[in-house]
Formats: structure tokens, sequence, C-alpha cells
């Protein structure tokens, strides 16, 4: 019974991990990057440029609160851990909030041009 409990978990953690990946490289191979890559790659209007805008500054508010989360979380690896383990959480959560740090940059940049062009228009 142990062994099957054990069996099943790996199976599940397996899956888990597969799962997204292979919906990634499905959507890779058959080109279809979604709504995202459609209207950046045929944005000629006022209107479609400033969805755009809009859109990039969501996800840019996105990347601001992941960094957010995770500023907070490397603040709080003290104590409960191993001190090897904590650095090494600390060092995890400090990564990506500046990784989402600079997403956010690269989003703000983005939604600047594009309503930079829907003014121009």
């Amino acid at each position: 019974m142990k062994n099957f409990s054990i069996v099943s978990w790996i199976v599940a953690g397996t899956l888990l991990l597969a799962m997204p990946l292979l919906a990634a490289a499905q959507g890779m191979h058959h080109g279809t990057g979604g709504l995202e890559e459609v209207l950046a790659a045929s944005a000629d209007t006022p209107a479609e440029h400033q969805a755009l805008a809009d859109h990039y500054k969501a996800k840019a508010e996105e990347a601001r609160n992941a960094a957010k989360v995770h500023r907070s979380m490397a603040e709080h690896y003290s104590g409960t851990l191993k001190p090897t383990v904590a650095d090494v959480q600390k060092k995890h959560c400090s990564d990506l909030a500046a990784t989402n740090d600079q997403q956010a940059k690269i989003y703000d940049e983005m939604a600047k041009a594009h309503a930079d062009a829907a003014a121009q228009q």
C-alpha cells in the first residue's frame, strides 16, 4: 500500500509538470501565440494600439504584484527553516522579485510604445 501511494504521488507530480509544458510546446509548434500575438502583429489603428497599451499596462501591474509577493516572502524566510534552506529560499524569492521587476519595466516600455503609436495616428 505504501509503494502504491508513492507511485501515485510520482505519477500525479509528473502529470502536473508535463501538462503545461506539452500545452506550451503544442502552441509553439502550431504558431498559435494567442490574441496578444495576433494583435501585436496586426495593430495599425489607434484603438488597436491603445488596447495593446492597456494590455501591457495590466501585465506590468501583474509583474509588479508578483515582485511584491516574492519580496515579502523573502523577508519572512527565517527562524523556521535551517539557515542554509532559508538562505536558498530568500535568494530564490529575491531573484524572482528582481525578474518580475524587470518584466514590469519591459511591459511598461511596450505599453508606452503602443500608447505613443495610438496618439500619433
